[in-house]
Formats: structure tokens, C-alpha cells, sequence
């Protein structure tokens, strides 16, 4: 239709023209023949072999005949030219119509319903562009050309009952590209009138959605499924549940929820990174995904925690043996680079309908029953029980009651000394925070840190424990007491604070204790998290004069590469590696490795948890510098401690500022 009616529109043009000219020639002719006929009128011969005998018109007649021929001719003309006028306006128009018909982004044809097949006459340039066909490939063919494959779409049959029923209709189509290549199609189509209102053809307007539907798409994946894993999220989740939860209903099966927890996934995040983590999480999701039948459902509710939906389950002891292969094979070692690394997990269990025939219920009472599989020493299986609600509601009301501890003052110090192995003598102290609470009594470290790390707390607590140690070392210095260091450990969470060598120093100043009397101690999980910042702040720090020793060594996976350019001046053998040195040839070599690795890099090594005079003198036997447990004192108050360092034999003191 384009290149008709573009040849029709210039051809118009060209008419005009030729009408103008043609105006000007009626209106001449019509002057010269009532021209003529005044002339005659007038008497006056038109040619010399004419002669007609009529009564001469008087001068006054003879100039109202030129008046009226005058006058009528330009009438004459303007209508003329006003026709003329009207038709240059309507093919301007015309002309417009085809150019924004040509310039449209969208894809537009015309079909002639007159004839059999209803056959393509028109096509636009952007109809050519989206599907890849040209019009002489196009024109003549009906438009079924362009749903290849997807003959039986359903929206199909909407524009066919449309095309019958002679109205308009708007479907979403998917359609083929020449080159094969499926976009979806926004189609609406409207049938064209004739005259008398018959319908001779039909335009369909196409929209190419493609890229709008594929970013619906993602937003709808994203919505649906974990990104980092490809699991279903939460959202889906629900979904997966609840159809699950009507199948059971419908068919008397039940369906268990497992809720599974990495154990100690946060020490792989500190002493590997974060990339290290994210491709063991990777992993494990697709080993889950190789262990679970195709209508079960894996997913990815947390940083570490999975779900394992199990449908048409008969007993608990049928879930239990599968859950348990589940768990077998996804304990297997894992090869991250060039690392081989082992995830164990805590599950909790929940069976419907027993434990719930809803996703609320059934995933509270899994979460409680992980909950109990950590609390039993981890890497096992528990099922739920109603007694295990009281853990959940504990471990909230216990976060509850942690927020509020620093402004109300439960928090308090003990301090347990820190003993050189060969001389016995005192040389610093390491600050432990405890916690007595009203009601509850004194409540364990280990409840309530992992809680504090959890939600944030631990950076709050953290710089109150190393204001109050601080603060307590210069009391103990301003009453005469020998100048020893005193030991604060900085969590994961506060290392990673922004402003914390600024919070150091601010603390510094405002206890007025030197900094050479104070020493840091990080794991070596935190270390391991993007060393050269790591060793930017831990340079920092040791610029300020504070000693910095690394915690928990032997227990992450460092690199030795790296361990030589931390500016640190202790590591600590971690306790699990103390408790059976005597007993077990494993944790011996260890420890025994972690001694000559520091004085290999000219640091002290001390040993925490030494309990009995057999690890000591292991110790002793194998170098080790620094002793520190409950042979040599419980951790204890302020003010005990201050006796002890009275009444101790010897103190290594240091010198004064």
C-alpha cells in the first residue's frame, strides 16, 4: 500500500497542476465565447465573410456584458480553484497519513478480507525490521506465517472469532522472525469500512514487547528465585507449600519441611571471603538439587539456611531415612579453587499433618527443631516436638533482654591473667565480658555473644567492653598496681565498622590509659576477609601503639603468604587444639605447627585453655611462650584480679610511658 499510494499521492500532485491549468482554460474559453457573443451583439463583424443583421447594443449594454463576463469568469475561477483547494488539503493529509503509516515503530498490516485467504496488501518499513520479512515477501501471504510452530495458541482463536464477528480485539501473540527467533507480539486488530459500512479489509498494529517481557520475566525470577543459587526463594516457597499442602489434603499423604543450617558457615565467610563462600553455597544447592526427586522443592530462605520440601511422604521414619541420605551426600567435601572444604548441617524436621497443615506453623516448628539439632552439638537430625517451641521463644526473649542489658548495666567485666610459660610471671590480662541479668541470673557467653554477632549487638557491646577495659587497666595503674596490657577482643562485626581506629583512639583518650598497655586480639577468621584492607586497619592500629595478636589460630585458613604481612605481634593457639594435646597425636601436631610458624615469624605463641599441669608441660617441652586457662586462674572480677596481681610472685611489668 506504501508504494501505491505514494505513486497515487504524487500522481495527485501532478493532477493538480494540470487541474489549475485546466481551471484557467474554462474560465478563457468561457470569456472569449460571451465575448464573442457581445461583440455580436455590439454589431461588430467577428470576420469579413459574416454578416448578421441584429440591432446594435447601446454602449451601455455593451459594458454590462463585459462587467458580467468579467465578474462570472473570476466566480468562475474561485470555485474552481476552492474545489482545487480542498482537494490539495485532502491529499496533504493523505500524504501525511502514509508517511507516519511508514515512519511508526510499530508493526503495521492491512489485510483484504474480500479476498480468499484473506492475503496481506500492506506492510509497513517497521514490520519488515521487527519480523526480518520484506513486503514483496509478505504481501499476498495470510499473517499465519508468522506463529510458526505455535499454531494452537489460544489467543489464535480470539482474533479469529474477532475477524468473524466483523470487530476489534488486542491479544499478546508469540511470533517467528524470518530467522526463527520467537518475539512476543502485542496484537490489535480493527476492521476498515467502505463507504456504505461494509468491512473490506483489517489492520493489525503489532508491538514488539520482547524486551519488556523478558525484564517481566526477571522481575518475576527474582521475585521467585534466589539469585545467588537459582533455588526457589521464600515467595516460592509459599507457593510450592501450599499446592503441596492441598495434594496431601486431597490424597491422605503427608509432607515434611526440612529447614537445613550450615554450621559454622560464617568462619568459611571471614577466613575465605565472601567469593569463597558464595561458590560454596553455590555447591551445596545444586548437590541438594542432585539428592531431591523432581517434585520436591529445594530452596534458599537465608544467608546459609535451606529448605527441603518432601512431598507424599508416608512415616517419619521414611522422611528421617531420606532426609538423612540427603544430608550424607551433601556433607561430602567440596573443591572451591584449590581448596577442599567440609560443610556439615543442623536440620530440623516438621511433619504435616502432625506438626501443622500450614507454611506459618510447619516452617516455625522446623526452624525450632534446627534450633534443637545445634544446641545437641550440630551435624545432626531433629525432629520437632511441642517442647521445642520454649527454645525459640527463649532465644527471642533472650535477644529482647540483650538490648536492653548496656543501658541498664548487666553487663560486667572478669579478667583472667595471661602467664609467661619459662618466668610464671604475670605480663597482661585478657578482658571477658559476662553478663547478670535480673531475673535470668548469670547467663553464659556462649548463649548470648552468638546472639549479639547475629543481630548487631556486639558492636555496641564490643566498644563498651574495650572503653570499660581500658578505663579499668588505668584505675589499676593510677592505684599503684604493676603496668601490664590488657586483652580486648574486636568481633567480625566491629572489625568491618567503619571509623573503629577512631573509636580506639577515641577510647584511648578519654580512659587516658597509653596505648602500649593495650592489645587487640581478632580472630583468624576475620583476617582472612579482604586482606588488603585488613592490613590497611590492622596498620593503622598498630600505629597508634597498640599490640595486636591473632585469636582462634589453627582453626580458619590462612595463608601463609598473607600471615607474614599482618602486623601483628601473638597468635593463639585456639583451646579446641589444647584440650586433648596429650591425648591426641592430630591436635599435638598442631599445635606443635602453630609454634613454630610463629617463631618462624618472630611472634610469640600462647596457648589458651591450658587446664592441667600435663598440657602445660607439653607446652613448655615444645616452646611455647605464653600460657593462659583455668591451671592458672579462673577469669575473675576487677577487683580480684587486682589482688592477684598483689599477691603474684612476679609481674613482668612494663616500663612507663
Amino acid at each position: 500500500m506504501a508504494v501505491h499510494g505514494q505513486i497515487a499521492v504524487a500522481d495527485v500532485g501532478n493532477n493538480l497542476a494540470a487541474a489549475r491549468t485546466m481551471a484557467w482554460r474554462i474560465v478563457f474559453i468561457y470569456v472569449v465565447l460571451v465575448g464573442i457573443w457581445i461583440l455580436i451583439q455590439s454589431g461588430i463583424p467577428i470576420a469579413p465573410f459574416v454578416g448578421i443583421q441584429i440591432e446594435p447594443l447601446t454602449w451601455k449594454q455593451t459594458l454590462a456584458g463585459w462587467f458580467f463576463v468579467a465578474s462570472t469568469g473570476w466566480l468562475l475561477y474561485l470555485l474552481l480553484e476552492r474545489g482545487l483547494a480542498l482537494i490539495e488539503d485532502a491529499q496533504q493529509a493523505l500524504r501525511l497519513r502514509d508517511r507516519a503509516i511508514e515512519s511508526s515503530v510499530n508493526a503495521i498490516l492491512i489485510t483484504d478480507c474480500r479476498q480468499p485467504d484473506q492475503p496481506i496488501v500492506y506492510v509497513n518499513p517497521a514490520f519488515e525490521r521487527i519480523t526480518g520479512y520484506t513486503r514483496k515477501e509478505s504481501i499476498g501471504r495470510n499473517p499465519r506465517f508468522l506463529h510458526g510452530p505455535d499454531v494452537d495458541q489460544p489467543e489464535l482463536e480470539a482474533v479469529r472469532l474477532a475477524v468473524k464477528e466483523q470487530r476489534e480485539c488486542q491479544v499478546l501473540l508469540r511470533n517467528y522472525r524470518k530467522d526463527g527467533t520467537m518475539f512476543w507480539n502485542e496484537l490489535a486488530v480493527a476492521p476498515v469500512k467502505d463507504d456504505i459500512g461494509e468491512v473490506t479489509h483489517y489492520v493489525g498494529v503489532q508491538n514488539d514487547i520482547s524486551e519488556m517481557r523478558r525484564y517481566q520475566d526477571e522481575l518475576a525470577r527474582q521475585s521467585n528465585f534466589d539469585t545467588l543459587t537459582g533455588l526457589a526463594n521464600r515467595n516460592l516457597l509459599a507457593d510450592r507449600v501450599r499446592v503441596a499442602l492441598a495434594r496431601a489434603d486431597r490424597y491422605s499423604n503427608g509432607i515434611a519441611i526440612a529447614v537445613i543450617d550450615l554450621d559454622n558457615f560464617k568462619l568459611v565467610n571471614d577466613s575465605l571471603g565472601h567469593v569463597v563462600g558464595d561458590q560454596l553455597l553455590k555447591l551445596v544447592a545444586e548437590r541438594l538439587k542432585s539428592c531431591m526427586r523432581a517434585v520436591d522443592t529445594v530452596a534458599r530462605i537465608g544467608g546459609d539456611e535451606f529448605v527441603l520440601v518432601l512431598v507424599d511422604q508416608g512415616s517419619e521414619q521414611v522422611v528421617s531415612s531420606e532426609v538423612y541420605r540427603i544430608v550424607e551426600t551433601f556433607g561430602k567435601p567440596y573443591v572451591v579453587g584449590d581448596q577442599e572444604l567440609f560443610v556439615t548441617g543442623s536440620v530440623g524436621v516438621a511433619f504435616s499433618p502432625r506438626d501443622g497443615v500450614e507454611i506459618g506453623p510447619l516452617l516455625k516448628n522446623a526452624e525450632s527443631a534446627m534450633y534443637r539439632a545445634k544446641e545437641s552439638g550440630r551435624n545432626n537430625l531433629q525432629f520437632y516436638t511441642e517442647a521445642m517451641n520454649a527454645i525459640v521463644s527463649e532465644r527471642l526473649a533472650l535477644t529482647n533482654k540483650l538490648r536492653r542489658a548496656v543501658e541498664r548495666n548487666e553487663l560486667f567485666l572478669h579478667y583472667q591473667p595471661l602467664v609467661d610459660v619459662q618466668s610464671n610471671q604475670f605480663f597482661g590480662t585478657e578482658a571477658l565480658v559476662r553478663w547478670r541479668h535480673p531475673e535470668l541470673g548469670i547467663v553464659s557467653p556462649a548463649k548470648f555473644i552468638p546472639l549479639a554477632e547475629e543481630t548487631g549487638m556486639i558492636v555496641a557491646i564490643g566498644e563498651w567492653v574495650l572503653r570499660t577495659a581500658c578505663m579499668q587497666n588505668k584505675a589499676w595503674q593510677d592505684a599503684g598496681l604493676p603496668r601490664i596490657a590488657v586483652a580486648v577482643n574486636i568481633s567480625a562485626r566491629q572489625f568491618r565498622e567503619k571509623g573503629l581506629v577512631q573509636t580506639i583512639e577515641r577510647i584511648l583518650e578519654e580512659s587516658g590509659l597509653d596505648s602500649r598497655y593495650l592489645e587487640l586480639e581478632v580472630t583468624e577468621g576475620v583476617i582472612m576477609h579482604d586482606i588488603e584492607q585488613v592490613i590497611a586497619i590492622l596498620q593503622q592500629i598498630k600505629s597508634l601503639g597498640v599490640k595486636l595478636s591473632i585469636d582462634d589460630f589453627g582453626t580458619g585458613y590462612s595463608s601463609l603468604s598473607y600471615l607474614k604481612r599482618f602486623p601483628v605481634d601473638r597468635l593463639k593457639i585456639d583451646q579446641s587444639f589444647v584440650r586433648d594435646i596429650t591425648s591426641d597425636p592430630d591436635d599435638a601436631a598442631i599445635a606443635q605447627a602453630v609454634i613454630n610458624l610463629g617463631h618462624s615469624l618472630d611472634l610469640k605463641v600462647i596457648a589458651e585453655g591450658v587446664e592441667t599441669q600435663e598440657q602445660l608441660d607439653f607446652l613448655r617441652d615444645h616452646g611455647c611462650d605464653e600460657k593462659q586457662g583455668y591451671l592458672i586462674s579462673r577469669p575473675v572480677p576487677a577487683e580480684d584480679f587486682a589482688r592477684l596481681l598483689m599477691t603474684a610472685r612476679a609481674v613482668a611489668e612494663l616500663p612507663e610511658p
